[in-house]
């Protein structure tokens, strides 16, 4: 009974897999807000919470990811980030046109994060502008787990020599069953992208979601298990694809729509 109701599952997955591929490729916007102190971070929260959210949401944005790395205290370079999932590259161009019709001569909530004492709101805004890979060409709001504070939200970041290691990556996820092994061990990635304006080019960036940090671990010990990960690795195409990695664990915030 069990056997019969794992290959359920494994089709029910394969189905709704094979369906996604199919479906218009979306754009995902990637802020990341640095800052040096706590008060500087605070002040971003705010201003996120009560703005940036809001403006995004009247513009039919309404699943915007707000994330905090679970080291944020501790860490000397402070960050927020901000995901944002775009139908098309229009919308990102209607929300430059909004902040371009607003007058700079005069007070706005939306443009202005100066703080009464005159010290610097950030230290400085990162910005990615990613294509939805092809084989997970929308995001995945849902998960299999409650939302909880503890859930972990787990950013990566891979970066390439040059172009032709990069797509070769890419192809890796796709074509070579990366996403599919990610999908068959429940990673319950929220997307996968590519960059494709960005200060770290060539660069692919995903999320993948867990309940706590031990069901992480848990996942990744799965993953580097697995025959199928075991066989594509050692792959001489897909050998050395990646000359940068960065793993970053975060929480939501709990304005965050995700």
């Amino acid at each position: 009974m069990k056997k019969l109701l794992l290959i359920c599952m494994v089709l029910i997955s394969m189905t709704a897999f094979a369906a996604n591929k199919n479906k218009p490729r979306e754009y995902y916007l990637t802020q990341v807000y640095h800052c040096s102190t706590t008060a500087q971070l605070e002040a971003v929260d705010a201003y996120l919470k009560n703005n940036y959210l809001p403006h995004l949401h009247q513009f039919g944005i309404a699943n915007v990811g707000v994330f905090e790395p679970i080291n944020n205290d501790t860490a000397k370079d402070k960050t927020i980030m901000v995901w944002i999932p775009l139908l098309s590259l229009s919308q990102l161009d209607q929300l430059d046109q909004a902040k371009e019709g607003i007058d700079p001569m005069m007070s706005n909530t939306l443009l202005t994060l100066s703080k009464t004492n005159e010290t610097l709101p950030y230290t400085r805004v990162e910005t990615m502008i990613s294509k939805s890979f092809k084989f997970q060409g929308q995001f995945e709001k849902k998960t299999s787990f409650p939302k909880s504070p503890d859930n972990i939200y787990e950013f990566r970041s891979y970066e390439s020599a040059d172009e032709a290691l990069f797509l070769k990556k890419v192809h890796m996820f796709n074509e070579g069953k990366e996403i599919e092994l990610f999908n068959t061990l429940n990673f319950n990635a929220l997307f996968y992208s590519k960059v494709i304006a960005g200060s770290r080019m060539p660069n692919l960036i995903y999320i993948t979601r867990f309940s706590n940090l031990a069901d992480r671990e848990a996942h990744w010990k799965s993953f580097v298990d697995a025959a199928a990960w075991k066989q594509m690795s050692t792959l001489p195409e897909y050998l050395n694809t990646v000359s940068k990695a960065d793993i970053i664990l975060m929480r939501a915030k709990p304005y965050s729509d995700l």
